[in-house]
């Protein structure tokens, strides 16, 4: 039980720092000139070459019996996680670092019916004041943004692909809850990333985007970018959905809100009303 609480612990730990952290380095990578899928290429790419010889070493017989279902809901996960990824370096493209934040985790009500309908989850009392929480700071942060210019040269525009990033990634948990148990968290996490590693490639392909030819502080930082994101963010949710609903895995992911909210008023001066800061 020591064990499972220190692992817990640590995995909380984690998504706190990678999602209060992710933010600001997207930000800052994509102020080198790199485009945002060209760094979403690099960042898939990057940790599932990363994560081969590992994933080989431990789990090469394992990976042999796979069975075509759970590589096709592997391949969805991808997809999924693909599209999260683009709707979030383009939020941020378009808004503000807080208004991306807070709207992106709205994912806990998007997945909290399907996932009583699907795995039959009885939640808590705590459960639903969080999730109450939750849908207060929201709407206290769309509020605020009324009357005020944001970072970005069209808010509207981040603030939907925020959302729809908040749902892209509720699939994501949902289907990495249903798998948590039947492959290894790293096993999944190396095939998912791998798949939404050729989802963007095909983007780029169709977009005709250039991979290299960029500054050596746009690389230096999409590889920070995926340290931070996929190491300390996407590992560590994976790890946690042997332990956690995936609804209580979003709502996890909301402590980060307010740090980066911080960092972006530091990094970047991007002042936010009263309002938006007591939803946050």
């Amino acid at each position: 039980m020591t064990m499972i609480n220190n692992r817990t612990t640590f995995i909380i730990l984690s998504l706190i720092l990678s999602t209060g952290l992710t933010p600001i380095a997207i930000r800052i990578t994509q102020s080198e000139g790199i485009p945002s899928l060209v760094i979403v290429l690099i960042r898939t790419w990057l940790v599932s070459l990363v994560l081969l010889p590992i994933v080989w070493k431990r789990y090469r017989q394992h990976i042999s019996l796979l069975s075509p279902r759970s590589i096709l809901l592997c391949a969805v996960a991808g997809f999924w996680l693909a599209l999260n990824l683009f709707s979030l370096f383009f939020a941020l493209e378009n808004t503000s670092v807080l208004i991306t934040s807070v709207l992106r985790r709205t994912t806990p009500l998007w997945i909290v019916t399907p996932e009583i309908l699907l795995f039959g989850i009885v939640f808590t009392r705590r459960f639903w004041l969080s999730l109450l929480l939750t849908v207060v700071g929201v709407i206290l942060i769309t509020l605020g943004s009324f009357n005020t210019i944001e970072a970005g040269a069209n808010p509207l525009l981040g603030a939907g692909l925020a959302c729809f990033g908040a749902v892209a990634l509720g699939l994501y948990l949902l289907i990495g809850r249903k798998m948590s148990h039947s492959i290894p968290p790293l096993l999944f996490s190396f095939i998912v990333f791998v798949f939404a590693a050729i989802f963007s490639s095909l983007a780029i392909i169709f977009l005709h985007l250039p991979v290299i030819g960029y500054s050596a502080n746009a690389y230096i930082w999409t590889i920070i970018t995926t340290f931070i994101a996929q190491v300390l963010g996407h590992i560590a949710i994976n790890l946690g959905l042997q332990f956690f609903t995936a609804t209580a895995m979003a709502i996890i992911l909301q402590i980060g809100v307010v740090g980066s909210g911080v960092m972006a008023l530091v990094v970047f001066g991007e002042t936010p009303t009263e309002v938006q800061a007591i939803g946050s």
